[in-house]
């Protein structure tokens, strides 16, 4: 092989073994197609997603309490055609908005659930019930509330009146004795402005105070 053939055949080796430019027009042109089937497949599942973006409880959430972002969480979910029941995850939560009934955590937040007051009117109030007397007692649940006034002498009965029928509770507080053994239980509701006059006239008058599963007699 003469000298000239040999550096032709080295040359064109080299030149294979090259390393193709950014200004190749085959790598360009791949690169183009990689970019073009990746926005093909984005564009497919963005068009197939019917997922919606809603809010859902991050808590436990009770009857008046007023929304914060702390108490939700964003979720996406599959119900294109019922979203509009649902506060939408895509807007900011509305300020000064309060619950008109107890959500429970993960559950969807129905925008029907919210008000900026009750519609009944009725009012939060507080009352220390007994521990064992208020086992039954959970949030979300509707209660009565009986007031037990001692009798004035051994002759007489004790007076026993229904002060509220069906009032919702919304929380309930556990306090402990010094000794480190749960003693009473503060239970929050809503009752209606007659109600809470006649809890506040009991409680002052040092009566007792149950509060048991609606539709159950005092204990």
């Amino acid at each position: 092989m003469s000298q000239v053939t040999q550096e032709k055949t080295a040359t064109s080796s080299a030149l294979r073994l090259r390393r193709p430019s950014w200004r190749d027009p085959r790598l360009l042109v791949g690169l183009l197609i990689v970019l073009l089937s990746a926005a093909g497949v984005m564009g497919l599942l963005v068009s197939q997603d019917r997922t919606v973006a809603v809010y859902a409880a991050e808590r436990p959430l009770s009857t008046g309490d007023q929304l914060s972002t702390e108490d939700l969480r964003t979720v996406r979910v599959r119900i294109p055609d019922a979203a509009q029941h649902y506060l939408s995850g895509e807007q900011e939560v509305p300020e000064g908005m309060r619950l008109t009934r107890r959500v429970e955590a993960g559950e969807l937040l129905p925008a029907s659930a919210l008000a900026e007051e009750d519609p009944s009117g009725r009012q939060a109030v507080t009352v220390q019930v007994d521990h064992d007397l208020a086992r039954a007692v959970q949030p979300g649940r509707l209660v009565d509330v009986w007031a037990v006034t001692p009798a004035a002498s051994a002759e007489q009965e004790p007076d026993v009146a229904l002060l509220a029928a069906g009032a919702e509770v919304t929380d309930i507080r556990e306090s402990s004795s010094a000794f480190g053994t749960s003693g009473w239980v503060t239970v929050e509701m809503l009752v209606t402005a007659e109600e809470l006059t006649d809890l506040l006239a009991a409680t002052g008058s040092g009566a007792v105070v149950s509060v048991v599963p609606a539709g159950e007699d005092a204990v």
